[in-house]
């Protein structure tokens, strides 16, 4: 390797490793809040450790490419700024083959970043979901919290004391019955968390079974008093996990994202087919980032004239904003996934086009 790329390579990578560092410990404060209902719920220490270690994947995709952007503006700034640029053009070397080794860089950042959110981030979703379902089924009186990180769906809870967990008073559940679409009401003078039991007392539940004439306008309700009662905890939690949430999109590598879509648009399910094409993407369109922001860094990082302005400077993250909101936006527009898809494609060839003229003026003596 020439001296010239392991010089601009560390220098670049240096900035790029710290860059990374900074947005993973900014982006997890971000996240506390997720891993603070976890920790709420009485997971071990260990089980904590691996939640928060599963949240990385999460930021990893958006701080790689920004890292990219900050790490190669600042060196072609510094290099700017020490005229060591125009020592390398005084020599004889033009842009690209100065930038070459930073445009290599981006594209080898974008497959590892492509890798990252097609592969691993689905990978730990799906065991950060498991860990989520497995501390809940060990004590689901976490789940009367008002702050907890499984969410009933379709539900009414009302406690008047809670007890770290371990203990309820006064509970009040009402749940809808995905079957009839009715409303079903579990009553507790206290609930009680011991070993892998559930004990209550004084409980009452209200449910309600078919009727198979609906036109007489009234429902069979069942009542039933328990003075105790006693279940396994796991046994209350069962049904809070779909038998195929591992089957959602955000859930599946890329082959088996590409399987499924290939099926269902065998199949004529052509919205779900759609919504499928529609994650790959956004997988693509993530993954790309980190080679379009690399490109943003070097085309308006560099500055040729004697005095320093901060033109490039906004310029670069004006097109780095341009990308985060065409990505945020791509997401409201899911129910139509052709313009969704369009929209997260949008900003790289917008954004290189504008790199490549800067880039190109640059080498042409014109800021």
């Amino acid at each position: 390797m020439p001296i010239l790329w392991r010089y601009l390579l560390r220098s670049y990578f240096q900035v790029f490793v710290l860059c990374v560092v900074g947005f993973i410990a900014i982006l997890l404060v971000t996240r506390f809040q997720e891993i603070a209902k976890f920790a709420s719920s009485g997971a071990s220490w260990d089980t904590i450790f691996f939640f928060t270690l599963y949240q990385i994947p999460y930021i990893l995709p958006l701080a790689i490419p920004i890292s990219c952007l900050i790490a190669a503006m600042i060196l072609f700034q510094k290099l700017s700024h020490t005229q060591e640029l125009t020592a390398f053009r005084t020599c004889g070397l033009g842009l690209f083959p100065i930038a070459y080794p930073l445009i290599l860089a981006g594209v080898l950042l974008s497959l590892l970043n492509f890798s990252i959110v097609s592969e691993l981030s689905p990978y730990c979703r799906g065991l950060t979901k498991q860990l989520v379902y497995e501390t809940t089924s060990k004590n689901p009186l976490t789940l009367l919290q008002k702050e907890t990180i499984l969410k009933l769906d379709d539900s009414f809870i009302d406690v008047k004391k809670l007890k770290s967990g371990k203990s309820a008073e006064e509970v009040v559940i009402i749940t809808r019955s995905a079957s009839n679409n009715r409303l079903n009401l579990m009553t507790a003078k206290e609930l009680m968390l011991e070993g892998d039991q559930i004990k209550g007392k004084n409980v009452t539940f209200i449910s309600n079974i078919d009727t198979k004439n609906e036109k007489k306008g009234f429902d069979h309700l069942v009542i039933e008093n328990q003075k105790t009662m006693q279940t396994k905890a796991s046994s209350l939690t069962e049904h809070l996990e779909s038998a195929d949430w591992f089957t959602g999109n955000e859930y599946l590598p890329m082959r088996l994202l590409m399987a499924k879509e290939f099926i269902e648009k065998k199949a004529d399910l052509l919205s779900i087919g759609k919504s499928a094409a529609m994650e790959m993407t956004r997988r693509a369109t993530l993954g790309i980032a980190a080679f379009t922001f690399t490109f943003i860094g070097i085309a308006f990082g560099m500055e040729i004239g004697r005095q320093r302005r901060k033109k490039g400077i906004l310029l670069a993250f004006s097109l780095a904003a341009f990308f985060l909101v065409c990505f945020v936006s791509a997401r409201s527009f899911r129910h139509t996934p052709q313009i969704s898809m369009f929209i997260y494609l949008l900003p790289h060839p917008v954004i290189l086009l504008f790199c490549y003229r800067n880039f190109i003026s640059v080498a042409r003596g014109i800021e």
